[in-house]
Parts: C-alpha cells; sequence; structure tokens
C-alpha cells in the first residue's frame, strides 16, 4: 500500500498516539489515588487489548487473511467502546480514528479474494498484493459503512453511560476525523497504485527500446551487407576472371592485366561512393529529439530556437546535448518556479553552444551547487565543453554551455 518506511512511520505515530492517551490515568493514579482498582483495571485491560490488536493487524506478517484483519479490527473497536464507558480519561474516543486508518487497506484485500483465489501462506504480502493489476478498484463502501457503525456505537455507549448532552457534537466531531483518516489514506493507496503503474510502464518503455536499438542494429548490418553485396560482389567476381584468364593465357595476359586494373579502380571508386552515402545518411538528428523532449512540459513554456536538421555525427555529444536540457528542464520545473523557459542552440563552424534562461526566482548567492549542474560539468568535460551560470535572486536564471566540434566531423543544421 505505502513505502516500507511510510508504513513503519505510521503505525509508530498511531502507537504513540494511543499511548500518550494513557498518561492523564497514570497522572490521576499518582496524584490523588484514583481510579479505583476495579476500573483501573477494566481500562488496563482495554488499552492492552487494544493496543495488542493493532499491532498485529498492522504488521506485515499478519494481514494476508482479510477475516482476520476484520477481527482485528472488531477486536479494537470493542476495546475502545469499554474504555469510553469506563470513562476514565477524556480521549477513549481517539480509538476510531486509529480504527479508520486501518479500514482501506482491510477492505481492499477483502474485496480483492473475491476475485483471486487462495494464495499459500507467506507468497504475496497484502502491499504486493493491492498493487497488482488483478485487484479491483478500491472501494470506499465498505470502510465508510464501518466508519459510521462504530460512530453510532461511540454515541450510544456515550449517552447510556454518561448522559446524552453533548452526544451530537462528539459524535460529529469523531466522524469528521475519521473520514479525513479514511480519505487521506484513500489518496496514499490511489497514489501508490499509480506510482507503480508508472513504475511498469517505464521498465516495459525501457525493455521496448532495448529492443528497439537491438533491431535497428540488426537492419543496419543487413543493409550494410546488401549494399556491399551490390558494390562488391559483381566487380570482384570479373576481376577474380580476368586475373584467372592473365594467368592461364600468354597472349590475352595483357590485355586482361589492363582490365583487372580498370576494374579494381572502378570497384575502389564505388565502394568510396556507398561510404560517402552512408556517412551523408548518417547523424542523430537532434532537432527531432530535443523537440519531443520539450513538448507538453507540465506547468512550463517551452520556447527552442534551433537550426533546422540539426544533426551531429558522434553519439557521445548529441546525447550530452539532450542529458544537459534534459536537466535544465528539470531544475527549472523543481526549483526554479519558473513560468517560461527560453532554449537558444546554434552551431557555427567548430562549436555547438546552447543558451537557457528562464523568468523563475533565481538562485541566491550563496546556494550549493547541486548534482545535476555538477554532472552538466562533467559530462561537458568529457568533450573539452565548459558551463557557465548567471543567476540572481528573482530575477530568473541564465545558463550557457558549449564544446568544440572535432575537425572532420559533420553538424548540419
Amino acid at each position: 500500500m505505502l513505502l516500507s518506511s511510510y508504513r513503519h512511520l505510521l503505525r509508530y505515530s498511531a502507537l504513540a498516539a494511543w499511548g500518550f492517551t494513557a498518561l492523564p490515568v497514570l497522572y490521576r493514579l499518582s496524584v490523588d489515588g484514583t481510579p479505583t482498582a476495579g476500573r483501573f483495571l477494566v481500562w488496563l485491560s482495554s488499552f492492552i487489548i487494544f493496543g495488542l490488536a493493532f499491532w498485529l493487524n498492522t504488521s506485515s506478517r499478519h494481514t494476508q487473511d482479510a477475516r482476520r484483519s476484520l477481527l482485528l479490527l472488531t477486536v479494537q473497536t470493542l476495546s475502545g467502546l469499554v474504555s469510553v464507558w469506563d470513562g476514565l480519561y477524556g480521549f477513549s474516543a481517539l480509538f476510531t480514528v486509529l480504527v479508520a486508518m486501518q479500514l482501506l487497506p482491510t477492505f481492499s484485500l477483502r474485496e480483492a479474494q473475491k476475485f483471486v483465489p487462495p494464495l499459500p501462506e507467506g507468497l504475496l504480502h497484502r502491499e504486493e498484493f493491492l498493487c497488482s493489476k488483478t485487484v479491483p478498484r478500491v472501494s470506499l463502501r465498505g470502510s465508510v459503512l464501518w466508519v459510521l457503525a462504530q460512530t453510532v456505537l461511540l454515541c450510544i455507549v456515550h449517552g447510556v453511560r454518561w448522559g446524552w448532552i453533548g452526544v451530537a457534537p462528539l459524535g460529529v466531531s469523531y466522524f469528521g476525523f475519521q473520514m479525513f483518516v479514511l480519505f487521506t489514506a484513500h489518496l496514499a493507496v490511489q497514489e501508490s497504485r499509480a506510482r507503480g503503474q508508472l513504475e511498469a510502464a517505464m521498465n516495459e518503455l525501457r525493455a521496448t527500446q532495448t529492443l528497439l536499438e537491438d533491431t535497428s542494429r540488426l537492419n543496419e548490418r543487413l543493409r550494410i551487407s546488401r549494399d556491399l553485396h551490390d558494390v562488391v560482389g559483381h566487380h570482384l567476381t570479373a576481376l577474380s576472371l580476368n586475373l584467372e584468364i592473365a594467368s592461364v593465357s600468354e597472349s590475352l595476359r595483357l590485355e586482361h592485366v589492363h582490365k583487372a586494373q580498370a576494374l579494381s579502380k572502378l570497384l575502389l571508386s564505388e565502394v568510396r561512393d556507398t561510404v560517402s552515402q552512408m556517412r551523408g545518411g548518417a547523424g542523430l538528428d537532434l532537432k527531432k529529439a530535443l523537440s519531443a523532449l520539450v513538448r507538453d512540459v507540465p506547468a512550463l513554456e517551452v520556447q527552442l530556437e534551433l537550426p533546422e536538421n540539426l544533426r551531429l555525427e558522434e553519439p557521445l555529444k548529441a546525447q550530452i546535448v539532450l542529458r544537459c536540457v534534459q536537466e535544465i528542464l528539470t531544475n527549472t520545473l523543481r526549483h526554479a518556479q519558473a513560468s517560461h523557459l527560453w532554449l537558444r542552440i546554434i552551431c557555427e563552424a567548430d562549436q555547438l553552444e546552447v543558451f537557457a534562461r528562464d523568468d523563475g526566482q533565481g538562485i541566491a548567492p550563496d546556494a550549493l551547487e547541486g548534482n545535476g549542474l555538477r554532472g552538466m560539468r562533467e559530462r561537458l568535460l568529457e568533450v573539452g565543453g565548459q558551463l557557465e551560470l548567471d543567476s540572481t535572486a528573482l530575477e530568473g536564471t541564465r545558463l550557457h554551455f558549449g564544446f568544440p566540434l572535432s575537425e572532420g566531423e559533420r553538424v548540419r543544421g
């Protein structure tokens, strides 16, 4: 349901809140000797029973059986009502809120078990069970009915034992507390599911990307092999025949040696042309990749200015540009509180430069450089580049980076 660390934090926080409610009773016991032994024993029994039932129901080793969870919730509700009846302290009704925070996982598991056959004990924890795609959509109906029932019981017990004056405000208040906790848990479950689905989609995307890369490499090898066969195969066959004739015929030797020389020159020329054509179509389309990267960025309007048909033949440099622009987008969204981001890329004869600026809150002069900017500097150093950052608090941020293009590398724009 929740991440393990958060689940444990909520569990121990709830137990601490329940434990603090014992302080008024212990204080009265130490100061004036009240309550009586009988009442104190009733309170202590209900207090311990509630804590044990809560501990068992929130333990991952004891939450795979919905019927067991329902039984433990019933024990908690009844022990809480006994505490209200005993009336030693004014916060007995807190049990309703602590029970409410456990309802959603229990009823989600109960509904899921209607659709999925029983599993061997220890095979699947509740958190994994709830995140699986076979589990139906979480329903609040059972949880809300439980909240209503225990609120009504709370009002009845309080009214019968201590009078009906003030029962209505008590019931309304604790019903509101329970619904707040219940819907907070519901949002946590939905967020956890969305995170799990997003992670699954990302894993599928990575797997698909790996398959596409492998397929692309195989297709490229097949294309190269076909081109080489078409270009080289015919001329090598003719060259071999001419050399064979020249080796067995004295009268035709000179003629076929000249033909072989001509064929070898023609073969070399066509191989060069084929390689030039392959290199002419090479290069990574940076315009397409960057346009896809900045498209539909939430809560940020990005304006991208770059040359048409911008291509880099060196994959490492193209990847550095993409990663640096991605880091700029991430930092702007997380820290700048900006509504606009302007990106401009220019290519000179031997230099590629990227300029970025936003209209955000800027960076304080004493702010430390984060891992993202350090990573950008390290990437740029690999290709002889550098990064410059200019920012003033409340005046936006301006960033510039660039790197040289090696001799023979082609950037087209």
